[in-house]
């Protein structure tokens, strides 16, 4: 065969190829597929960490209460970062007024913006406080042992490979 018929050949050979593995997947409805990336298998953004550490287990009722705290907590987020967004437009636009800026205008409009980061560090804060709250005492020392177990692997690793230095390029690998 020559090089353009090999060329054509392999991209639709796998082109069949997945198009196969998927009309099979479906034949198989109560085969596993791929697993979601999130928490109690709804998907999550980007593979986004649990809020517990790994080996806790939590009940029913306690998801059903990590599933609110979480929803009530992203419509809070969403509708912060939407006042963010239009703090930082009004901004903007005061900075690229012809002529004179208006200072005052726009140190109120600093002070609104940095009034909203503490509001969002303190509804942080209050989610960590609420998800402490389901926790059992027994699940918060299981959880406690974890993270002194990972902190502890962590402070191994970093004696072994070391922190890359401050002002210059990370080391090579």
């Amino acid at each position: 065969m020559t090089a353009f018929r090999l060329s054509v050949l392999f991209p639709a050979l796998a082109s069949v190829g997945l198009l196969a593995g998927s009309a099979l997947a479906h034949a198989h409805p109560g085969a596993p597929g791929p697993q979601p990336d999130g928490m109690h298998g709804r998907p999550g953004p980007g593979g986004m960490l649990p809020p517990f550490p790994p080996g806790i287990t939590l009940t029913e009722a306690q998801k059903a209460q990590v599933h609110k705290i979480f929803s009530q907590s992203h419509e809070e987020m969403k509708a912060r970062h939407e006042k963010l967004k239009a703090l930082r437009d009004k901004i903007r636009t005061a900075l690229s007024v012809e002529g004179d800026l208006d200072r005052t205008l726009l140190a109120d409009l600093t002070k609104q913006e940095s009034d909203l980061h503490v509001q969002e560090a303190q509804a942080r804060l209050e989610t960590q406080e609420k998800l402490h709250d389901i926790l059992t005492p027994e699940q918060r020392r299981q959880a406690n042992a974890t993270m002194e177990k990972i902190r502890s692997l962590h402070d191994q690793l970093d004696a072994i490979m070391g922190h890359p230095p401050e002002d210059g390029p990370p080391p090579a690998p």
